[in-house]
């Protein structure tokens, strides 16, 4: 089987004859979209309005998803990915090969430019199914845009690049010394776009809020609230509690579901916005924080992202999942701060 990351993906029929025949169906496409499009950032929310004025619901998209209208516009979604990030195609050779063997392809940074100790983080995080390479199905995004609920969607996928700020000034460096892969795919000249990941939704803000507020309580009942000072000395506690409190769990599917794992998602967030000056990032077009979207919650600067419950799930995962690994490549939790410097 092959995956997205063989030279395949990068230089196939599907993917090449795609990519010409929105290209060529473009001109037309802007004769009859108004708007200024110029695959800049700011022009994903017009294109989203408009998407929104054609089809009034995600059913209307969906049974439009073949039109050239949507398949123009998802091309022009990820060529503002390539022009302003420097990220690449990528599709299946042929139909049914891999995670990602949908009819449309994708884009995503390429991971030719990282470096060694970034490549091997990302293959840890690969592992655990909780990585967040900046990646993006332009299609499936078109279709989603039309949703009423949802703001600033397609915007919101360029949020991903923002800890990943090294490695797009590489891709970038590197598509403008490289002949394009597709037409208009050049980087713009004052890429990158902007890379601020924006304000909290008020589903997150209220999320956090309510895990401020029970954490007193959540430190009393750990028997050291004392240790919970938000230093990084305290994440030493903070495994212990958990290793203590989560071990019954092992090999179920009622880990997340735990109060105890909630509110150390939220410490562990704190712990590393409070000592080097990271903060929490919004969710992807300001989605309700629920129970199964805790792994999507991150802390962030520039040039780096940390997940807290990929983290936690990785720093316990001997003791709460019951998975031995031969090598012993356990880390502790500190280890998340020392990272940063």
């Amino acid at each position: 089987m092959t995956n997205i990351d063989d030279p395949e993906w990068a230089d196939n029929p599907r993917l090449n004859g795609w990519l010409h025949t929105q290209a060529a169906l473009f001109p037309g496409w802007v004769e009859q979209t108004e708007g200024r499009w110029d695959f800049s950032t700011g022009s994903l929310d017009h294109l989203e309005q408009e998407i929104k004025r054609r089809y009034p619901s995600y059913d209307d998209a969906q049974a439009a998803r073949d039109d050239a209208f949507m398949t123009v516009s998802a091309w022009y979604v990820g060529q503002v990915h390539v022009r302003n990030y420097g990220a690449v195609w990528r599709c299946a050779p042929q139909p049914g090969l891999g995670v990602y063997a949908r009819t449309e392809p994708v884009v995503r940074l390429p991971k030719e430019v990282l470096e060694h100790w970034e490549l091997a983080e990302l293959q840890e995080k690969e592992e655990l199914y909780e990585d967040d390479f900046p990646y993006c199905n332009p299609s499936e995004a078109v279709v989603s845009a039309a949703r009423p609920e949802y703001t600033g969607y397609l915007s919101s996928f360029l949020h991903q690049y923002a800890p990943w700020q090294a490695a797009v000034d590489r891709a970038l460096t590197r598509a403008r010394n490289q002949p394009s892969q597709s037409p208009e795919g050049q980087p713009l000249p004052d890429a990158p776009g902007p890379l601020d990941p924006g304000p909290v939704g008020e589903s997150l803000a209220e999320w956090l809020a309510v895990q401020e507020e029970v954490f007193p309580r959540w430190a009393e009942a750990t028997g050291r609230p004392a240790d919970f000072d938000f230093t990084p000395a305290s994440l030493g506690a903070l495994e212990d509690v958990l290793r203590e409190a989560l071990a019954p769990h092992a090999g179920t599917g009622s880990l997340y579901d735990d109060p105890v794992f909630n509110c150390a998602i939220w410490y562990l967030g704190e712990t590393i916005c409070r000592n080097h000056q990271a903060r929490w990032l919004p969710m992807r077009a300001n989605l309700d924080v629920t129970g199964d979207r805790l792994d999507l919650l991150a802390v962030a600067h520039v040039g780096r992202r940390i997940r807290p419950r990929t983290e936690l799930t990785s720093a316990i995962h001997r003791s709460i999942r019951g998975v031995h690994y031969p090598d012993d490549s356990y880390q502790p939790l500190r280890a998340v701060l020392d990272a940063y410097r």
